[in-house]
Order: C-alpha cells, then sequence, then structure tokens
C-alpha cells in the first residue's frame, strides 16, 4: 500500500532504516505494560540498535543523585536487576552525570573508556562483561523526572556516530513507551482485589 508523496509512490522504496524506526515508532505507541515493551523491544529495537540487554528506567533527579523510581530489565540478568541500586550518587557515575550535563547519548567501549567510568561503574561493567554500552534518555520539562535507557553488550559492528544519531532516535518513542508501561504497571497494583 502507498500513500499520497510516499517513496513507494515515486518508484523508490524508503531505506530499510527508515522503515525500521517507523515500525518502532508505532509499536512504542501501542505498548501498554511491561510485557508488550520487552516484546516491542526484542523485535523492533534489535534490528535497528542490536544489543544484548536493556535496563530501561524512570528516575527521580536530585541536584547530587538520581532515585530509581520503576526499571524494566529486557534480557539482562535477573540477578543485575535485584541489584540495582535504589540511588544513584552522580558523583560516583560520570557516564550518567555527563548524560545529565550534555543531555547527549554516552557511548562507551572497554576497556578504551575505562578512564570515563568511576571504579565502582568499571566493576559493574567487568562483572556483566560488557564490552560496549549506551546511556540515553529523556528528561521532563521540569527536569525532575526522567527515563535513562542502558544498552549493553551493543554489536561493535555499528560505528560510534552511527550508534549516537540511532540513539537521538529511538529514545523518544522508547520513552513514551516505558512511561505507558509503568503507568499500566502503578494501575494494576492500585487495583482492588476482587472478592
Amino acid at each position: 500500500m502507498t500513500t499520497k508523496g510516499s517513496n513507494e509512490e515515486h518508484g523508490t522504496p524508503q531505506a530499510p532504516l527508515t522503515q525500521l524506526l517507523l515500525a518502532l515508532r508505532d509499536a512504542c505507541a501501542l505498548c501498554s505494560d511491561e510485557a508488550q515493551f520487552a516484546a516491542m523491544v526484542r523485535q523492533q529495537v534489535q534490528p535497528v540498535l542490536p544489543h544484548g540487554s536493556l535496563v530501561a528506567a524512570i528516575v527521580r533527579i536530585g541536584p547530587q543523585q538520581l532515585r530509581l523510581v520503576h526499571a524494566i530489565g529486557v534480557d539482562h540478568p535477573a540477578a543485575a536487576m535485584a541489584k540495582l541500586p535504589r540511588q544513584l550518587d552522580l558523583d560516583d557515575r560520570p557516564a550518567l552525570k555527563r548524560w545529565l550535563d550534555t543531555r547527549e547519548p554516552q557511548v562507551l567501549q572497554m576497556p578504551r573508556d575505562a578512564e570515563r567510568v568511576s571504579a565502582r561503574e568499571r566493576r559493574e561493567i567487568d562483572a556483566l562483561g560488557i564490552r560496549r554500552l549506551a546511556l540515553h534518555g529523556r528528561i521532563d520539562l521540569g527536569g525532575i523526572v526522567g527515563s535513562c535507557f542502558s544498552f549493553c553488550h551493543l554489536n561493535e559492528d555499528i560505528s560510534p556516530s552511527q550508534t549516537l544519531e540511532i540513539l537521538r532516535l529511538v529514545i523518544p518513542p522508547l520513552h513514551e513507551a516505558l512511561m505507558h508501561a509503568w503507568r499500566h504497571e502503578r494501575q494494576v497494583l492500585r487495583r482492588p482485589l476482587a472478592r
């Protein structure tokens, strides 16, 4: 099916990345719970930004710390998810602090970028055997609440510049999908039990 003004109407197919990004946007708009969020990440994000696991978190932002409000792990080890700290001191999380200060994605390649992370972060990264990871997210207009996405075990075939560009494109719809899933989980927890 073609739409008026589409590339197909003019005889040239859309670029595969464009099609994947459009499918991701549409899937994010339909995402309404954690299971759908996880499935969407596996089916729609994975082809755009190949990675081994994802930690998607909603955070409350303070002057020197982030407080974890809610987190979803997609193919991330359960033991690592259980150990996620509820509060993150930004003095001990330079990669997160750089992201908050610049609002730009952070891509780290280990061991080359070891000096860009704290000793604590390095231990956490090493414990999971992560060689390449990326952090990015979205912060609300008031700067109080935001989302943070940590893509672990990124495919090394994608260049750093491509990774940065893809992160800038995928985070806005992923943020919306994460917020929808979180709202759903909160509503489920608030419902009274049927008698």
